[in-house]
C-alpha cells in the first residue's frame, strides 16, 4: 500500500511538473509553432502563395526560426516552379509582360537560394545544414550554374556521405557539363573548319581566270548554321550515350517542408 501511495506521488509530479513546463513555454513560441503548423498545411494543400505569407508571418514571431526559414525557401521553390510551368494563379502577372513569370520565378529561386545559403554558414544543426547546400545546388542546376552547384552538392556529401540524392545529382551535373563543354569543343572546330574552307574557297576564285558569262552559283551554308547542325548532331549522339549507359539526365530533389 504504501508502494502504491509512493507511485501515486510520482505520478502526480511528473504530471504537474509537465503542466507547469507547458504553461512556462513563451507564448511567442506557440504562436510560432501554431503559425508553422497552418503553412505546413497549406503547403501540403498546394497553396504555396498562402504558405509563404504564413512562413513570412512566423518569421515575424521569431525572426531566427530555422525551421519557418527553411520551409519558407521550399515554399519559394515550389511557387517559383508552379509558376514557371504556368500552373499557378497568374491574375497577378500582366498580359503585356510575357517574362514577368520568369522574372518572378527567377526572383523566388534566387531569395530562396539566399536563405538555403544562409542557414548552410550559419545553423549549427547538421541536417539543416545537409538539406540547405543540397538544396542550393537544385536551385542552381535549374538555372544551368553547373560548377556551382556541383560545389553545393559536394558539400552536401561532405556533411553526410550517405546522401545517395546529392551524389545522384552530383553525376548528373558532371555529366551535363561535360556534354556542354563537349558542344562548345565541337563548335569551336566547326568554325575554324569553316573559316579554313572558306579561305581556301576565296584563294582558289582568286587563281582562277574569270569567265565571260557568270555562271549560276549554288546557295552555300553559312557558318552559322554548319555550326548548329554539328552541335545538334553531336547533343543527339550524347544523349543516346546516355541512354544506353542508362544514366539519369534529371536531379531529385527534397520539396518537403519540416
Amino acid at each position: 500500500m504504501k508502494r502504491l501511495f509512493i507511485s501515486i506521488i510520482l505520478v502526480l509530479l511528473c504530471a504537474s511538473a509537465s503542466v507547469e513546463l507547458m504553461a512556462s513555454e513563451p507564448e511567442t513560441t506557440r504562436k510560432e509553432r501554431n503559425m508553422i503548423l497552418k503553412a505546413n498545411e497549406a503547403f501540403n494543400e498546394k497553396d504555396y502563395e498562402k504558405a509563404i505569407e504564413l512562413y513570412n508571418m512566423a518569421l515575424e514571431i521569431n525572426p531566427a526560426s530555422e525551421r519557418a526559414k527553411y520551409n519558407l525557401a521550399v515554399a519559394m521553390v515550389k511557387r517559383a516552379d508552379e509558376i514557371g510551368g504556368a500552373g499557378g494563379n497568374q491574375q497577378s502577372i500582366s498580359p503585356a509582360s510575357p517574362n514577368a513569370a520568369d522574372s518572378l520565378s527567377v526572383g523566388l529561386k534566387q531569395s530562396a537560394n539566399k536563405i538555403f545559403n544562409e542557414l548552410y554558414a550559419g545553423s549549427t544543426d547538421l541536417p539543416t545544414r545537409e538539406m540547405s547546400v543540397y538544396n542550393s545546388g537544385n536551385i542552381l542546376f535549374s538555372e544551368n550554374e553547373l560548377s556551382q552547384c556541383i560545389e553545393q552538392y559536394k558539400r552536401a556529401l561532405r556533411l553526410n556521405p550517405a546522401n545517395d540524392n546529392a551524389r545522384h545529382n552530383l553525376r548528373v551535373a558532371q555529366l551535363r557539363m561535360q556534354q556542354q563543354q563537349q558542344n562548345q569543343d565541337n563548335q569551336d572546330n566547326q568554325q575554324q573548319e569553316d573559316e579554313k574552307d572558306q579561305k581556301e574557297q576565296e584563294q582558289e576564285q582568286q587563281q582562277q581566270p574569270q569567265p565571260q558569262q557568270p555562271q549560276p552559283q549554288q546557295p552555300q551554308q553559312s557558318n552559322s548554321e554548319n555550326i548548329l547542325n554539328a552541335a545538334q548532331q553531336n547533343e543527339s549522339k550524347t544523349r543516346q550515350r546516355l541512354e544506353k549507359q542508362q544514366v539519369p539526365v534529371a536531379p531529385r530533389y527534397h520539396n518537403k517542408p519540416w
